[in-house]
C-alpha cells in the first residue's frame, strides 16, 4: 500500500469513528439516560439551580418508578420545552390528600423531612385527589415555590422522561441523590 492510499484509509476510519461515537451518544442520550441542568428553587433544599443531574431512561421504560423518586417529565402546560423536576408522591390506585399542608396518602401523614415549608404557599391547602391508572402525583421539595401536581393535578406515566439518580455537579454534592 503506498503513503497515500494507507494516510486515505486511516482519515476514513478516523471519520467512521467519530461518527460511529456521535451515533452513540445520540442513541444513549435518547434511551438510555441524559443530562438534565436544574432551574429554579422548586426542588430546595434536596435540589438548587444549576445543579446537574442523570437521569435514568431505562428504568422508566420497565415500569419501576417508586415513591420518593426524582422525575423529570415533560411541562404539563406545554408553555415551552422545559421539562419540570419532582419527587413522586404517589402512585397509581392511591388516595392523595393535602390537609393543613400536610400530605396524606391512603389516610398516612408522609414524613417528609427532604421538604422546605419556609414562606407561604400560593395554592390553596387542602386537596382529595385518587390517582388513576397510568398517572403519578409529583410535589416540589420547597412547597411554597413549586407549581406541581397541587396546580395541574396528577401527571400520566407516559409524560415522564426518566428517573433522576446521581448529581455530579456541583462538585462538593457530588455523589447520589438523598431522596428520601
Amino acid at each position: 500500500m503506498n503513503k497515500n492510499n494507507k494516510e486515505k484509509s486511516e482519515f476514513l476510519e478516523w471519520i467512521f469513528l467519530i461518527v460511529f461515537t456521535l451515533a452513540l451518544a445520540i442513541l444513549i442520550n435518547t434511551f438510555v439516560l441524559s443530562l438534565t441542568i436544574v432551574k429554579g428553587s422548586s426542588m430546595e433544599p434536596t435540589l438548587k439551580t444549576n445543579d446537574r443531574l442523570l437521569i435514568n431512561k431505562i428504568s422508566f421504560l420497565v415500569d419501576n418508578i417508586e415513591y420518593g423518586d426524582i422525575v423529570e417529565f415533560h411541562n404539563p402546560y406545554n408553555k415551552n420545552d422545559e421539562n419540570y423536576i419532582k419527587r413522586v408522591i404517589a402512585l397509581e390506585g392511591d388516595i392523595v390528600e393535602i390537609i393543613e399542608n400536610r400530605v396524606y396518602v391512603n389516610q398516612n401523614l408522609l414524613d417528609e423531612n427532604y421538604t422546605s415549608t419556609k414562606g407561604e404557599t400560593k395554592i390553596k391547602s387542602e386537596y382529595y385527589w385518587e390517582i388513576q391508572e397510568d398517572e403519578v402525583f409529583v410535589l416540589g421539595d420547597n412547597r411554597p415555590k413549586s407549581e406541581d401536581s397541587r396546580a395541574f393535578g396528577p401527571i400520566k406515566k407516559n409524560s415522564i422522561v426518566g428517573i433522576a439518580f446521581f448529581r455530579f455537579y456541583p462538585f462538593n454534592k457530588f455523589g447520589s441523590l438523598n431522596i428520601n
